[in-house]
């Protein structure tokens, strides 16, 4: 048996309730350990506010999903793993802790469509396009305002796999944002300007009304 070989591998956007997140994979699936049939990459999902909020996740590979990616190392598969991480964090099924519990997540035909055979997470709405965007803008460039990518491939399979030109509309958001004074373009990058970090209340506002209804949910379910 060969040695398998890991590396850390990360992703930095936000979520669809507004939360940012940061992904370390442990990169690419591989075996699960005991002799079982599944492939898993473990990492760790961080609430990217500067707390020391996270998950540590299992990402459980189903056959069904194993025989439609091209590869276990590939980019979509990286990305497929990636937005299923998100999306169980958005649909509230992650919790995020300050101490260490694993968690499993599964990749399965939840986010695959066999009729379309594609791969399917959200299929969102302009205006809910256009928040993302500022969003993503705002929290992963940080107080240093530093310039984002837009047109993420990643991004545009997270939020509508079935419109081949989400990463064009991906770019007229941030386009209409720049219109607005709220960023600054340069090719398939932008970069906050003032008046977009003067919303910080804002962001940081969907912030916690998404973090408090995923602390609401789990507690309801310990309760």
């Amino acid at each position: 048996m060969g040695i398998h070989m890991e590396t850390l591998e990360t992703y930095q956007s936000v979520s669809l309730r507004g939360l940012p997140v940061r992904l370390e994979l442990q990169w690419p699936f591989h075996r699960s350990e005991g002799g079982s049939d599944w492939h898993v990459v473990h990492g760790r999902l961080w609430l990217a506010d500067g707390s020391e909020l996270h998950a540590d996740i299992a990402l459980n590979l189903s056959e069904s999903i194993n025989e439609v990616l091209p590869s276990r190392d590939g980019d979509l598969a990286f990305q497929v793993a990636v937005n299923t991480a998100r999306k169980a964090l958005d649909d509230r099924q992650l919790q995020l802790l300050r101490s260490g519990k694993r968690q499993p997540v599964p990749v399965s035909s939840r986010c695959y469509s066999l009729k379309r055979q594609q791969f399917t997470f959200w299929h969102v709405k302009a205006e809910d396009l256009a928040d993302f965007v500022a969003r993503k803008i705002f929290w992963v460039g940080g107080l240093e305002r530093q310039p984002v990518l837009i047109a993420d491939p990643c991004d545009a399979l997270y939020l509508d796999a079935s419109d081949a030109q989400m990463q064009d509309k991906l770019l007229a958001a941030a386009g209409d944002l720049a219109a607005r004074g709220l960023v600054e373009l340069s090719g398939g990058h932008a970069r906050a300007t003032e008046a977009l970090a003067s919303k910080a209340q804002e962001f940081h506002a969907a912030k916690e009304k998404a973090l408090d209804e995923l602390h609401a949910k789990h507690a309801f379910e310990r309760a």
